[in-house]
C-alpha cells in the first residue's frame, strides 16, 4: 500500500509547485533573457500602469523595455552598449513618463522621456538608487580610470555629477572598522537613499572581488557627507526600513539568514522574517518576499508575514540548473520588488530555456485572507 501512496504524494507535491508557477505570470517575452533592476526597487511607473525591465541582446548590448499593464503592449525604449547581468540597464522611474537608466560598462546615464522622446545623457557610474524627493541618483564608481573610486551623486535636473564619498574619505576609518585589508582592495557599494532623501547608507567591501561577512562593513552619512558614521558588520543586502533604521538578512551575528532590523548604531531592534537572501518589504511593511540563500537548490521565492519566521506562501520554485544554465553563476538574481500598492511582487527567475525572465505574482488573494 505504501508504494501506491508514494507516487500519489509525489504527484501532489509536483502539482502544488506547478500551481504556484501558474500564479506567477511571465511579463517579459518568453524567448528573451530579461531582468528587472534590483531588489526593493519597484519596476512599475508611479501610477502603476507601466513596467520597465532590461532585455539582454548581443554580447555587448542591452535593451530597455516598457510594458503596459492594461493591454500588454511592449515598447522598446532604447539600446545601450555593454551588459550588466546583475541589474541590466537598472531602470528607475522619475515620473510616469520619465525613466532613468544607464550602462555601467560605458559609464553613461540617461534621462529619457518616453512620451516626447527627449533624452539627456550624463557621465556617471553604475546606478544604485534614485530619490524622487531630491531628484538625485546615487552612482557607484569602482574604476579608477573614470575618477575617484567612490559614490557619486547625479542631479538629473541640472546634470551635475559629483563624488560624494571617495575611498580616500573612508581610509582614515581603517582602524575603527578593524580591517587589515589594504585600502586599494576596498570597494564602495550599494548606496541607498533613506525614505526622506536626507541620508545615505552604503557598504565597504574590503576583500578583493568577493563579498564576505568578515570583510564587509556598513556606514551611513547625511546627504552632503559631512560626517560618516560606521555602523558595523553589515547584514546582507541592507536597506532602509525607515529614516532611522535598517534591515537585511543576518549572515554575521546569528548567521541564520533571518531578516532583522537594526538601529543606526548596529543594535538589533526586531526580527522581521525568516530565512532569505535578497529581501523586499511591502510599502505598508506588513509583508516580505525573499529567496533562498546563494547556492541553494532548489531556489525558493517565499512570502513572509512581518514578524513570522515561517513563510506564508511559496511563490515560485526552480532548480539551480535549468537547461544547463546555472542560475547562481549567470547572476540574474531573484531581486524581488513590490508594486507601489503592495498587491504584486516582481522577480527574476529562469524559464524552461534556462534564460532569466521577469515574473509577476498577484498577492491580493493571499493578503486579503491573512
Amino acid at each position: 500500500m505504501k508504494y501506491k501512496i508514494l507516487p500519489l504524494l509525489l504527484w501532489l507535491v509536483s502539482s502544488l509547485v506547478f500551481a504556484q508557477h501558474q500564479k506567477a505570470q511571465m511579463i517579459s517575452p518568453e524567448n528573451d533573457d530579461a531582468v528587472i533592476s534590483y531588489f526593493q526597487q519597484c519596476p512599475e511607473s508611479p501610477d502603476g500602469k507601466k513596467v520597465a525591465f532590461t532585455i539582454f541582446c548581443s554580447p555587448d548590448s542591452m535593451e530597455l523595455m516598457v510594458k503596459n499593464r492594461d493591454d500588454g503592449k511592449l515598447t522598446s525604449i532604447a539600446k545601450v552598449k555593454g551588459q550588466h547581468r546583475h541589474s541590466g540597464t537598472h531602470p528607475v522611474w522619475a515620473d510616469n513618463e520619465t525613466v532613468i537608466y544607464g550602462s555601467s560598462t560605458e559609464y553613461e546615464v540617461y534621462r529619457h522621456n518616453i512620451k516626447t522622446g527627449e533624452v539627456r545623457k550624463f557621465r556617471g557610474g553604475q546606478i544604485s538608487d534614485y530619490s524622487p524627493l531630491n531628484n538625485k541618483v546615487l552612482l557607484i564608481n569602482n574604476n579608477e580610470k573614470f575618477g575617484k573610486v567612490g559614490i557619486y551623486v547625479l542631479d538629473v535636473k541640472n546634470g551635475d555629477t559629483k563624488c560624494l564619498i571617495s575611498r580616500d574619505d573612508i581610509a582614515p576609518l581603517k582602524d575603527e572598522i578593524g580591517t587589515k585589508n589594504p585600502v586599494e582592495y576596498w570597494r564602495l557599494d550599494h548606496p541607498y537613499w533613506s525614505p526622506d532623501g536626507k541620508k545615505i547608507n552604503f557598504q565597504i567591501k574590503t576583500f578583493p572581488n568577493k563579498s564576505l561577512s568578515d570583510h564587509d562593513y556598513i556606514f551611513y552619512t547625511d546627504e552632503h557627507a559631512r560626517e560618516i558614521h560606521f555602523i558595523g558588520k553589515k547584514p546582507m543586502h541592507v536597506q532602509w526600513w525607515d529614516n532611522n533604521s535598517l534591515y537585511g538578512h543576518d549572515w554575521f551575528d546569528k548567521k541564520d539568514y533571518h531578516m532583522r532590523r537594526y538601529d543606526l548604531n548596529g543594535n538589533l531592534l526586531e526580527e522581521i522574517a525568516g530565512y532569505g537572501c535578497h529581501g523586499a518589504v511591502s510599502p505598508n511593511r506588513n509583508w516580505i518576499v525573499t529567496e533562498s540563500w546563494y547556492g541553494s537548490d532548489p531556489i525558493k521565492v517565499q512570502l513572509y508575514k512581518k514578524g513570522e519566521t515561517q513563510p506564508t506562501a511559496l511563490l515560485y520554485e526552480q532548480a539551480a540548473v535549468v537547461n544547463g544554465k546555472k542560475f547562481w553563476e549567470i547572476r540574474s538574481h531573484i531581486h524581488p520588488a513590490f508594486s507601489r500598492d503592495g498587491q504584486r511582487v516582481y522577480f527574476n527567475a529562469q524559464g524552461s530555456d534556462g534564460l532569466s525572465k521577469v515574473w509577476c505574482y498577484d498577492l491580493s488573494e493571499i493578503i486579503s485572507s491573512n
